[in-house]
């Protein structure tokens, strides 16, 4: 006697990736890209401006407290150009999320 199996096969679709990018939020005409998450070490690497967007990750993480846009101590992080970490004020920026993919 011969025993029936029967096989599943689930075909998942490509996964969307989820992009995002920063620009200025607004009313704010330009944030600083700061190299450390905090106004008070390290330096300003360049600015963003009202207009201008760059890639970043899609979520924010604590670090030093700053009093511009409202204060916080959240910061959003820039890859920047050869490792180097870049970091905007959360509270300064819009976050944009882009599906990207099939």
């Amino acid at each position: 006697m011969m025993a029936m199996t029967a096989s599943v096969f689930i075909i998942a679709e490509p996964a969307s990736a989820v992009t995002c990018s920063v620009t200025p939020a607004p009313g704010v005409s330009a944030v600083s890209i700061r190299s450390q998450k905090s106004t008070s070490t390290g330096y300003v690497t360049s600015t963003l401006y009202a207009g201008q967007y760059l890639p970043s990750l899609c979520q924010s993480e604590s670090g030093g407290y700053y009093s511009s846009c409202g204060g916080s101590s959240y910061w959003i992080y820039i890859p920047g150009e050869l490792n180097f970490p870049r970091w905007v004020a959360a509270a300064c920026v819009r976050l944009v999320k882009d599906r990207v993919g099939t």
